[in-house]
């Protein structure tokens, strides 16, 4: 896996944090795909998740999170995952602190 391929699936991982994907994140996610001119389905990608990770959220995120090594990547999945993180106009403390991990992962103030 790619960069970019986990940077969507990162967002994925968002969107689920708060066990399920809201119809304004998944657009959110799919505009996002759009704009790079990527086919993604994050419905599929979230189905792809649970299979691999089951509950395990927090194991998700640090696999993803450890793919993305570029910094130029790092820093648009971060603005990325803010706008997943606000779509549904719900913001929830799993993403908050998914947000913060990146953060201090990838040292992006």
């Amino acid at each position: 896996m790619v960069d970019q391929d986990a940077s969507f699936y990162l967002m994925v991982v968002v969107a689920m944090s708060d066990q399920e994907i809201h119809e304004k994140e998944a657009t959110a996610i799919k505009e996002i795909a759009d704009k790079f001119k990527i086919k993604f389905d994050p419905y599929l990608a979230a189905q792809e998740i649970s299979e691999k990770f089951g509950n395990y959220f927090n194991r998700a995120c640090d696999y993803y999170i450890s793919i993305i090594q570029n910094t130029e990547v790092q820093k648009d999945t971060l603005e990325f995952i803010k706008k997943v993180t606000y779509a549904d106009s719900k913001i929830h403390d799993k993403e908050i602190e998914i947000i913060e991990k990146c953060r201090k992962k990838w040292g992006i103030n």
